[in-house]
Parts: C-alpha cells; structure tokens; sequence
C-alpha cells in the first residue's frame, strides 16, 4: 500500500459542547494495472464512524483530483451531528471541487 501523503484532523463540536476529532488522510495515487486505472484512496475517520474510498483516473493527477474532490461530500455525513470547523473557524478547509472544464 502506498504512502499516506497528507493528513488533517479537524472537529466535531457537538449540541452537548463536546468535541471531537476528524482525521482525514489521503494516499499516494497507485497504478492498478488489474482496472487499468490509478487510484488514490482517501479516508474520513471520527467520532465512531470511517468512510473510505478512492479517486479514480486515467493518470496520478486524476486520481488526486478525484480524491480530493470526495472530501467534502464525506464530511457532510457528520453535518447532522454538530459543527465541523478547523482552527476554530467554520469550515473545514475542503472546498467543493468543480471537476468539469465549464
């Protein structure tokens, strides 16, 4: 298994006030010759729940964007259960990723 190559925790404040950590952590883009395809896997972990998955594409780029690109959308699973913030700001420093050229 390749790398991890980046990593971010950030929080969960819950209605109760108490907060818990995120861990967000991306790997390296890896060749899978057996779907002809690179991947890089991407995993959303805290607060008694783990989501992960990978981007997927025709070269490492791809991949990442892929995979970057899924971030926010698995964050949103825990939106429902409190505040997420980063540094004690309001966001979780992933924006939304555009991936068509319009």
């Amino acid at each position: 298994m390749p790398d991890v190559i980046a990593e971010r925790t950030i929080s969960l404040t819950l209605p109760s006030g108490t907060k818990e950590s995120i861990r967000v952590r991306l790997w390296a883009p890896e060749y899978r010759p057996s779907a002809l395809c690179w991947e890089a896997d991407v995993e959303v972990a805290g607060a008694g729940e783990a989501h992960k998955t990978h981007g997927v594409g025709i070269d490492a780029f791809q991949a990442l964007y892929g995979a970057l690109h899924l971030i926010p959308a698995m964050l949103s699973s825990y939106e429902g259960n409190g505040q997420l913030s980063w540094f004690d700001e309001e966001w979780t420093g992933f924006p939304e990723i555009n991936l068509t050229n319009a």
